[in-house]
């Protein structure tokens, strides 16, 4: 009955979906591309039993690419994703090598018509998408379903609980859930799924490659790197930056908001504020010494760490983003900073604090110390960035443990 009310609810805001899309579509017309697939609609006849592996975006289908590529050695994949920056890092990624699609909605019928078009063997989410459906459906077709690299942060946590009529039912449908840390899995566990289905591994964030630069950034044009920054965030920024020239001529700063279609609207900002700067695609070899910079592309986010002297991590600053991923500046030796609210990365965010690896600011007066006191100190940024290498490091080994666990359940 709860699922028959859930579809019901999913079907009567179909069109309200469908206005989304179109909206959205404005600032990035290839949310237009493909557009049956939301429907369950594709143009399919591959019946081979791939493994369906769901990464929702940008970020989960760059973190999960490894365990993808080991499935692939032995397996058909079809991949889905829902934003079309996910789709195109996934086609970059992988090629012709497995099908791409974009998921369908969770109505029943929709999620039906993915299973006639491609007739999976085993469903892998990765993360945090949990949808009833999509689970539902697998689940009656007595086929494998994980949840990889699993996160369940204390306020998801709250809002599944007081959902737990039907978030109950559908955990207890997967066949295992690796979790991040100890804390993931005693909420995954408190909202009913059985202890025997749910290991703590790790995050595979940590299993990137690791250059083992011998010191950080000591460029004669030191720059500041804004990452993955959200709207309101970048005022912020802007604010600690022209506190920190008045003491500091020499930094730059370079912004990379997490969606780049918001370039031209930190232009105005800057603009205002009498700031030079200009919108890149690409990364020039005077990044950030004429001008503020402002990246209007993806996938650029590792190298602009290793060309950096320090970073802020975007997301965090305001409590209904929950922060973003901090382990690619870590490897990449950029001493980083965070805002007060990370709650997405708390347990990744923990183990760098606890070592005293990285800065959380508050506010732009907050935000202006930190960035005063690591430009000023090479011996600081040194120490900061060397222990949040190490933390990186000794926190390898999720993917090969994953992967063991997930090949054996898809056999």
């Amino acid at each position: 009955m709860i699922l028959f009310l859930y579809n019901l609810f999913l079907l009567l805001i179909t069109p309200v979906l469908v206005i989304r899309i179109i909206f959205k579509s404005f600032s990035d017309k290839d949310y237009r591309s493909n557009f049956l697939n939301r429907f369950g609609i594709y143009h399919s006849n591959n019946n081979s039993k791939a493994v369906w592996f769901h990464a929702v975006s940008l970020g989960e289908v760059i973190s999960s690419s490894k365990i993808v590529e080991k499935i692939l050695k032995d397996h058909d994949v079809v991949m889905s994703v829902t934003t079309p920056t996910g789709y195109r890092e996934a086609k970059k990624i992988y090629g012709a090598r497995l099908e791409l699609v974009y998921a369908p909605w969770d109505f029943f019928l929709f999620v039906l018509g993915f299973f006639r078009a491609f007739n999976p063997k085993a469903l892998i989410l990765f993360e945090t998408e949990i949808w009833p459906s999509m689970v539902s459906v697998a689940h009656s077709k007595n086929i494998p379903i994980i949840l990889s690299n699993a996160r369940m942060s204390e306020k998801s946590f709250k809002n599944y609980k007081n959902f737990s009529f039907i978030s109950k039912t559908i955990i207890q449908k997967f066949t295992m859930i690796y979790t991040q840390s100890e804390a993931h899995l005693s909420r995954f566990n408190k909202l009913g799924a059985s202890l025997e289905k749910i290991e703590s591994v790790g995050s595979v964030k940590f299993d990137i490659h690791i250059n083992h630069k011998e010191e950080f950034n000591k460029d004669n044009t030191p720059f500041i790197l804004a990452a993955s920054t959200h709207k309101g965030e970048d005022e912020i920024i802007i604010n600690a930056y022209k506190a920190l020239i008045k003491v500091n001529k020499n930094i730059g700063l370079v912004i990379a908001p997490r969606h780049p279609e918001r370039s031209a609207a930190i232009k105005k900002l800057l603009d205002k504020s009498n700031l030079k700067n200009r919108i890149l695609k690409d990364i020039p070899s005077d990044l950030g010494i004429n001008s503020i910079d402002i990246m209007n592309g993806t996938g650029m986010l590792r190298e602009l760490y290793s060309k950096a002297c320090l970073a802020f991590i975007g997301g965090s600053l305001f409590k209904e983003n929950g922060g973003h991923n901090i382990i690619e500046a870590a490897v990449e030796k950029c001493p980083f900073i965070v805002g007060p609210h990370m709650h997405n990365f708390e347990d990744v965010l923990n183990l760098f604090l606890k070592e005293k690896a990285c800065f959380q600011v508050n506010d732009s007066s907050d935000m202006f110390d930190a960035f005063k006191n690591l430009i000023n100190s090479d011996t600081l940024r040194e120490n900061i960035s060397s222990k949040a290498l190490d933390v990186c490091i000794n926190n390898q080994g999720s993917i090969d443990h994953q992967c063991k666990g997930i090949l054996e359940k898809i056999k």
